[in-house]
């Protein structure tokens, strides 16, 4: 038989189970409750990048697991710095043969220019 039990009568149980046990056991859960709170507030006040272990004195990264947190933030910024200098030289040679066009079109280049 499966019988669900209600929210009402899970209180009832608990509340039974508490007053049969003694203080130390009810000292050490009530402490053990008081730190577990600190830390979900602590983690929840942390910066993003304490969840990555980037941030110092946050997270739960070893020293070899931000290591490689580390490379992997150097090679993201380059590979940023690759990507964005390869638009500019692209954007440049656009606007370079944009240039030639214009001259072209105008007969402003020298007679040098068609002879190959």
């Amino acid at each position: 038989m499966n019988k669900q039990l209600q929210p009402e009568q899970i209180r009832q149980l608990l509340n039974r189970s508490i007053a049969q046990m003694d203080q130390p056991t009810l000292a050490r859960l009530r402490d053990a409750r008081t730190q577990a709170l600190a830390r979900h507030e602590a983690r929840s006040q942390a910066p993003a990048f304490a969840l990555a272990g980037l941030w110092p004195g946050h997270g739960h990264a070893t020293g070899s697991q931000q290591k490689h947190y580390h490379w992997a933030a150097v090679i993201l910024f380059a590979a940023c710095l690759f990507s964005g200098a390869a638009y500019w030289q692209h954007a440049n040679k656009e606007h370079d043969i944009g240039e030639v066009d214009v001259a072209i079109l105008t007969d402003d280049l020298p007679i040098e220019i068609y002879v190959d």
